[in-house]
């Protein structure tokens, strides 16, 4: 996996549910946006306590979780412990990425001795805790490779159960996330390994009192993965967190570079998902609160992913100015978006974050996840009461 402990930013080093199903490439980007009636305004900056104050989460009707993700020094990510504490996840969940699975299928623990920022140590166990009611303890593969190291054999099955399981009970958190990706390049032996995992990973930690999250891709149709949500549920899942961004990794070559998550995109994939996931407490939509650039025209090979707010606000041609702003915002995701000498910069800001909380909340969403804490927007009051 990534060694994190590197200079370069998290960024340029790992694109998060970054590869969109091929169905989902074919379907038609349209331009309409629900909700997004107040988007001409602009954020203030986001400080620690900007946008959230002790038992905001309290008021609003969507319950509300976000991940927390290890880091160099002086990275915006390393600014997560700070947002957190201001309470705006005091009733919510916090989900630090404590584990990755290596290139040879074992887990790595991502300690604090040695991680700058964000790693696992009692100490931040503990600061997590207290600072929300819930947690997960996010274990991360990026690729097919590792994927299967690990799922496609018993043995470091079995040990990855038995260590995470120990792990949790430990440190008291509720239970276990589960982040592997590139789902497109999994075979059908991978899927099943992966679905006998979490059999296996589910069953322990019920046994021990403690919940599993997935984190899966968003699909359109049947066979855009081998990713199988109703399987998964059959498995043991608690819940499945579907990574509802990424879309502009589909951009046909050539063209300007679709959005993080056009709202037509997303309603398609959440109506699609929920007729395969029928109870709604085991639905948590993943949500995009950061930004990318990209060469325009696009080149999906060459995007700089998961940009925080705080990056982009020092990026050729950023305006926060009201009208400028205004101007900018795409009416298909309520993005905001310019280029500047060939380079195409794209990012979520709060009025957006408020106005895909709209188009989740008209489409059942009663979980959402968002992606990720450390110098990105977050919510505003009003839409967290509303």
């Amino acid at each position: 996996m990534f060694d994190l402990r590197r200079k370069a930013p998290l960024s340029s080093i790992r694109p998060r549910g970054a590869r969109l199903p091929q169905g989902a490439a074919s379907a038609t980007v349209c331009a309409l946006v629900l909700g997004l009636t107040a988007c001409g305004s602009v954020d203030r900056p986001h400080g620690p306590a900007a946008d959230a104050s002790p038992g905001q989460a309290a008021a609003t009707s969507v319950a509300l979780q976000a991940w927390v993700y290890p880091g160099s020094t002086g990275e915006p990510t390393c600014q997560a412990p700070a947002e957190y504490r201001d309470g705006r996840l005091e009733n919510g969940v916090l989900k630090p990425e404590y584990w990755q699975v290596g290139k040879d299928g074992d887990l790595a623990l991502q300690s604090a001795a040695d991680l700058p920022c964000n790693g696992f140590s009692a100490a931040n166990a503990a600061d997590v805790k207290a600072h929300s009611a819930a947690q997960y303890v996010t274990v991360s593969a990026m690729d097919r490779a590792t994927v299967a190291a690990l799922v496609d054999d018993a043995g470091r099955r079995s040990n990855a159960v038995a260590k995470l399981v120990g792990f949790t009970r430990r440190i008291g958190f509720t239970g276990v996330d589960i982040d592997f990706e590139d789902f497109w390049n999994w075979s059908q032996d991978d899927e099943h390994g992966y679905e006998a995992f979490v059999s296996e990973l589910a069953g322990s930690l019920h046994a021990a009192g403690l919940r599993l999250q997935l984190d899966g891709p968003m699909e359109l149709a049947d066979g855009d993965s081998p990713f199988d949500y109703a399987a998964l549920v059959r498995a043991g899942a608690d819940q499945l967190v579907v990574m509802d961004y990424g879309r502009m990794f589909n951009t046909p070559r050539g063209s300007t570079c679709w959005a993080i998550s056009p709202n037509d995109w997303v309603r398609g994939g959440v109506t699609y998902i929920r007729s395969k996931v029928k109870d709604p407490d085991k639905l948590v939509i993943g949500l995009a609160s950061y930004g990318f650039s990209a060469p325009d025209p696009c080149d999906p090979g060459n995007i700089k992913d998961s940009v925080p707010l705080a990056d982009t606000r020092d990026q050729p041609g950023y305006s926060d100015a009201p009208a400028t702003v205004a101007a900018r915002r795409d009416a298909g995701s309520g993005e905001i978006r310019w280029t500047d000498k060939g380079t195409l910069y794209d990012y979520t800001d709060q009025a957006g974050l408020d106005a895909k909380l709209v188009v989740l909340k008209a489409l059942g969403v009663t979980n959402v996840s968002v992606w990720v804490l450390g110098g990105n927007p977050w919510f505003s009051h009003a839409a967290l009461a509303g």
